[in-house]
């Protein structure tokens, strides 16, 4: 069996960050119903049956159950309007600031995450070249004679050098289609070959069969005025790849990179830099290491770390990020192929956790937890029957129709279909999510 089961640790962080994240998301909609007179009949830790109420303050029961997964809210009234003072029977001015609650504290707690994990970690960039490192045999690629070392620049003669979401794209828009790239090998151009990208390849070997050089950089936070990295036309905000030794391996932090530049003094070191997502040139730039390194020059001029004062303006740059991508994933799920891994349910998410664990420690699960927190804010607010978003669409109706509200009976009968749903789809992902799990796979496939 799989680590991911027969590991008691990762069951109970699992459990740990997602009774967080449902706990997090119910205390929005507790407290904003308080706030505004809706009364709360329950608080329950954890989902029912319920284990014991262990106090009671006014009309609410604070209770524990025996699911320690999160926790609900009960609200007076909360499908039927006929019930006085109860939620159905609020106005949308007030139902609507209830309903979003829930979104609004995910989305704090990931804000709140990243801005820890900004200012505790180095500032690192994955930057995804075009440059081929592995060839699958039997692919499109070895069949259309691409090598290890092979760079491709163009994809139907759009630019793709370094870019590696477009090139991505390219090939899942025109899969089962024959495709022209341009390569580059050895510094020099070959004509233009066709391949043709799979519509369903194999687990973890994409499209055409390739493997592409990762690289893991540093941003630059900020550079001193007239130091060696402004001399050599380096900005805020590039990224920084500097090879540490002669196996590839880059630089970790900046007290690395403190330690380089002490026992190397009068050097002259080559960094690449990446500025907006691609690499600025070919060719590294030249950086000089001063013949006398002190404490205030060691760093080159570079910061690469984040200032405690930086960490609300970064988180915040993180969070939006991330939140920007949303919309291009959403097209690309309805353009074409779904991605591997795409969509993963509890089981998924627990495996994922393990993974999480083991390669990065508390700081990555740290993040996770804000990624997770900020899907689930993203998901409740889908306009999908059920959830919180759906709910929403039906205030919105009531206001366009003048007050009027939907028949109750209609709109419950709307919800529970939802419901219904969600659950088939739970259980077709989590069919596949068992299905990898058993057959060894992993959530986060290496590039």
């Amino acid at each position: 069996m799989p680590n991911i089961f027969s590991s008691a640790t990762t069951i109970l962080i699992f459990a740990a960050l997602l009774g967080v994240l449902v706990f997090v998301h119910e205390f929005g909609h507790f407290i904003v119903a308080k706030r505004l007179g809706i009364p709360v009949l329950e608080f329950g830790f954890g989902f029912p049956p319920r284990l014991f109420r262990f106090m009671k303050r006014g009309e609410t029961e604070y209770t524990i159950n025996a699911i320690p997964l999160g926790g609900f809210v009960r609200l007076l009234g909360e499908e039927d309007p006929s019930v006085p003072g109860g939620f159905a029977m609020a106005k949308p001015s007030v139902r609507a600031p209830v309903l979003l609650a829930g979104v609004t504290m995910n989305l704090l707690l990931a804000y709140v995450v990243f801005c820890i994990t900004t200012f505790f970690s180095p500032p690192y960039v994955s930057l995804q070249t075009t440059r081929v490192v592995g060839v699958v045999p039997n692919s499109p690629a070895a069949e259309a004679g691409l090598r290890a070392g092979d760079y491709i620049t163009a994809i139907n003669g759009a630019d793709v050098k370094d870019n590696f979401p477009l090139l991505s794209q390219t090939l899942r828009d025109n899969a089962g289609k024959p495709v022209s790239l341009s390569i580059q090998r050895a510094a020099r151009a070959l004509d233009p070959i066709s391949a043709t990208p799979r519509v369903t390849p194999p687990p973890g070997e994409g499209p055409l069969g390739i493997a592409l050089m990762p690289y893991l950089g540093l941003r630059v936070m900020s550079v001193d005025a007239g130091s060696s990295a402004e001399r050599a036309g380096v900005r805020a905000g590039d990224v920084l790849v500097f090879f540490v030794d002669p196996k590839g391996r880059t630089l970790k932090d900046q007290n690395e990179l403190i330690e380089y530049t002490r026992t190397h003094p009068g050097l002259r070191i080559e960094w690449h830099i990446a500025r907006e997502g691609r690499f600025i040139d070919p060719d590294p730039i030249a950086v000089q290491i001063p013949e006398t390194v002190t404490a205030v020059n060691a760093t080159l001029g570079a910061r690469l770390e984040t200032a405690l004062w930086e960490a609300p303006i970064v988180g915040a740059q993180e969070l939006w990020r991330i939140v920007a991508t949303i919309p291009a994933s959403i097209a690309q799920l309805t353009r074409g192929p779904v991605p591997q891994n795409s969509f993963i349910g509890f089981v998924g998410i627990a495996q994922a956790t393990g993974e999480v664990a083991q390669r990065g420690g508390a700081i990555a699960l740290l993040e996770w937890l804000g990624l997770l927190s900020l899907n689930l804010a993203v998901v409740n607010l889908l306009p999908f029957p059920a959830l919180d978003g759906g709910r929403l669409v039906f205030v919105a109706l009531e206001v366009l129709r003048g007050g009027k509200k939907v028949d109750p009976h209609k709109e419950g009968l709307v919800h529970f279909v939802g419901i219904a749903v969600l659950l088939g789809l739970m259980l077709i992902i989590t069919f596949f999510d068992v299905q990898r799990l058993l057959s060894g796979g992993s959530i986060f496939n290496l590039p």
